[in-house]
């Protein structure tokens, strides 16, 4: 267990003191109240405000410790629902005792985002946590709203998953309500075994939402808090790629022009304003947020990439249970090669001189020989690299340890 004064909430991401957690009542027969933070947060009408029960702080028993329950100052009830004092959701425990893992998954229109956000959590509850040691569940609704959005569709449907609404179109696409889970890995001590847990929270954001910066600070602020990012980029929306692929496999892989679609290195200077902003940072001050640099759609270009490079094997840090560097630095080196052979200097120009960490990656979330048919018919995924990115940014926060050899 860490020792931890503030904590971010995974659904505003506005930071608090742990003095300042509220409880809600419990108590069906207690009185209904207008909730102002609610409503806000939902973007409601003031004037029809939500409904809820009263919310109240409890002193602190410990200065690192928030009370397990407190008794509704009305009623006298014992609650154990605690909130967040900005916008009334209820926080996990994880949140409060454990640690932050705001990981943003951003790119520009069909990246691929929503495939990557919905294939990596199913793989972190089957296989990548239990793999550390490990176990990961949803909090609250999240999961059935990850079975609803995602799961349903890629893994019982077999169907290529639509682009996502713009938050303008639909405020409830992902950015507005957040998909929350607990890891626990278990930890060795000098005398047997502790708990640490984590909060994690993706998003599948429309790439609608990071062409235009009032957006972008309406309803990613997100990005600020992250403990990484994830940037996807699209190959299909590189000339000197598609130039070398045959128009069905473009076609299949892509529903976007490349000439329609807004440049990743547009949306890299936006992000990282939005970073810089957001901390008071000056223009030429370097972010000190991990980001993973990540080809999507791999399958679509894995006949382009030479025999005998890394990215073609399976990935190797699961089974090791450690993040292999070896692998990951001719990962790295190999598709920093391709990009530069490919033209994408002014992408990889704006991510050098804006970010201190960065590494390169190269994912298929549906897997090799997995490409969308004309009806968007898929097989049941079968990822190929998808956990090294995540893997990199956990071991970059020091959650997993790295193998050297």
């Amino acid at each position: 267990m860490i020792s931890k004064k503030t904590f971010i909430c995974p659904y505003c991401f506005e930071q608090h003191q742990l003095s300042e957690a509220q409880f809600r009542c419990s108590n069906n027969r207690c009185l209904d109240v207008d909730d102002i933070e609610m409503t806000k947060y939902e973007n409601g009408n003031l004037n029809l405000p939500k409904k809820g029960k009263r919310t109240f702080t409890a002193p602190l028993t410990k200065p690192s410790r928030v009370p397990r329950s407190a008794d509704c100052s009305d009623c006298g009830k014992t609650t154990y629902k605690v909130v967040c004092p900005s916008c009334h959701n209820v926080l996990p425990e994880s949140t409060l005792l454990g640690r932050d893992m705001i990981i943003s998954v951003v790119g520009s229109r069909d990246t691929g985002k929503s495939h990557f956000v919905g294939v990596i959590i199913k793989e972190l509850i089957d296989r990548i946590s239990v793999k550390f040691g490990g176990a990961m569940m949803g909090f609250d609704d999240s999961m059935e709203r990850y079975e609803q959005g995602f799961g349903r569709k890629l893994y019982h449907d077999l169907q290529k998953l639509d682009l996502t609404k713009s938050s303008e179109q639909d405020v409830n696409n992902g950015a507005y309500r957040p998909l929350i889970f607990t890891l626990n890995l278990k930890r060795k001590k000098l005398f047997g075994e502790s708990i640490e847990s984590f909060t994690f929270v993706f998003f599948d954001t429309a790439g609608e939402d990071l062409n235009d910066e009032d957006t972008m600070n309406t309803v990613n602020k997100y990005i600020c808090k992250s403990a990484g990012i994830i940037f996807l980029l699209d190959p299909m929306q590189i000339p000197e790629v598609t130039s070398q692929l045959e128009d069905s496999v473009v076609s299949r892989a892509s529903s976007v022009d490349w000439r329609q679609a807004t440049r990743s290195d547009d949306i890299m200077a936006r992000v990282s304003k939005l970073i810089r902003n957001d901390k008071g940072m000056k223009s030429t001050a370097k972010i000190d947020i991990p980001v993973a640099a990540v080809f999507s759609k791999f399958d679509a270009i894995a006949s382009l990439v030479p025999a005998g490079c890394t990215v073609l094997e399976t990935s190797p840090h699961c089974s090791k249970k450690n993040f292999d560097l070896s692998d990951w630095h001719n990962v790295h080196s190999e598709i920093e090669g391709l990009l530069r052979g490919w033209g994408a200097n002014s992408f990889m120009a704006q991510l050098d001189v804006n970010y201190k960490n960065y590494s390169y990656f190269a994912v298929s979330a549906l897997g090799l020989n997995n490409n969308p048919s004309q009806d968007r018919k898929i097989e049941r995924p079968r990822p190929h690299r998808i956990e090294d990115p995540l893997l990199w940014i956990l071991k970059e926060n020091k959650v997993i340890k790295a193998l050297r050899q």
